[in-house]
């Protein structure tokens, strides 16, 4: 009970400490704006977006690390309109704008809203539907000067792609913990340890090398990687551009790297250097164990 009066007590406190910066509306001269912009993406022209914008205006859309530009932006529209029919931009089901008006900014105001993007392919005569939130500050003179954008950009991405007539089957990453596997697996390979770079792969993984039929089992390619060691006391294997891991969704989803190097060996006995292209494909479960290995050598 003690605690329940001190809480109550802190509560006019709290109220005291609150500080006002500013006033919100839900209608205000800057959301006009705004509103404008809309109505010409759905069916203005060029010149019409442009008067709204100030020359130097940014404009930011999800996880973008730069700016872009307002020729950017109406491109954009342009393709829009050109690729797209239907385009409404519409407020989301239960929200409001809110435009803020700070009360030490003389120069213009923040507007906020919630609003549904839908279009309709003109080809394909599919729709697209996806919820964005975004940020402008529009100056006293009705102009644009910052843009954020906030929406899901994989399932906006999906969409658009589907209407076209395409379809992502998945991911493509040049730096991934898979990646960091396969190198670990060149390391074991380089250093001769052989037993260390069988644990990486599945009990049923099979390997193949191009143009030769069937495949090796686990135990095969052990005895040709300790053929290998005793061959060449040097195996330096040189990474050529970098590695691929792809993310492959169709069915239930495949993890390959893709990969280049330069094999430079130094023969055991002769001491003759070598120096051969080689081309790996690892397929990976979700383990992380490898359940295939292709490869393919060219002199």
């Amino acid at each position: 009970m003690k605690k329940l009066v001190l809480v109550l007590a802190l509560i006019p406190l709290l109220g005291w400490s609150q500080v006002k910066s500013g006033v919100t509306y839900s209608e205000h001269p800057a959301y006009d704006v705004i509103k404008e912009t809309y109505r010409i993406w759905e069916s203005g022209t060029e010149a019409e977006l442009r008067a709204l914008y100030a020359e130097e205006a940014k404009i930011w859309g999800p996880g973008e690390d730069e700016a872009g530009t307002v020729d950017e932006e109406v491109t954009n529209m342009l393709w829009w309109q050109e690729n797209f029919s239907d385009i409404k931009i519409t407020v989301m089901k239960g929200a409001t704008p809110d435009i803020i008006k700070y009360k030490d900014d003389k120069k213009g105001a923040w507007a906020m809203d919630w609003m549904v993007f839908s279009a309709v392919n003109k080809t394909s005569g599919l729709a697209i539907k996806e919820n964005m939130h975004s940020n402008y500050y529009v100056t006293n003179q009705g102009k644009i000067t910052t843009t954020i954008n906030y929406y899901d950009r994989e399932s906006a991405g999906a969409q658009i792609q589907a209407s076209l007539g395409m379809h992502r089957n998945g991911r493509v990453y040049d730096e991934h913990p898979i990646i960091n596997k396969l190198n670990e697996m060149v390391a074991h390979f380089e250093a001769g340890e052989i037993s260390e770079l069988a644990t990486y792969f599945s009990e049923d993984v099979k390997f193949y090398r191009l143009g030769v039929d069937g495949h090796l089992n686990l135990e095969e390619r052990t005895a040709t990687w300790h053929q290998e060691v005793a061959t060449n006391s040097v195996r330096n294997l040189e990474q050529s551009g970098y590695p691929d891991a792809i993310y492959y969704s169709r069915g239930e989803g495949q993890w390959v790297v893709q990969s280049w190097w330069w094999v430079n060996n130094t023969n055991t006995e002769t001491g003759e250097e070598t120096r051969e292209y080689l081309h790996m494909s690892h397929d990976f479960n979700d383990d992380g164990k490898v359940t295939r290995e292709v490869i393919y050598m060219a002199n």
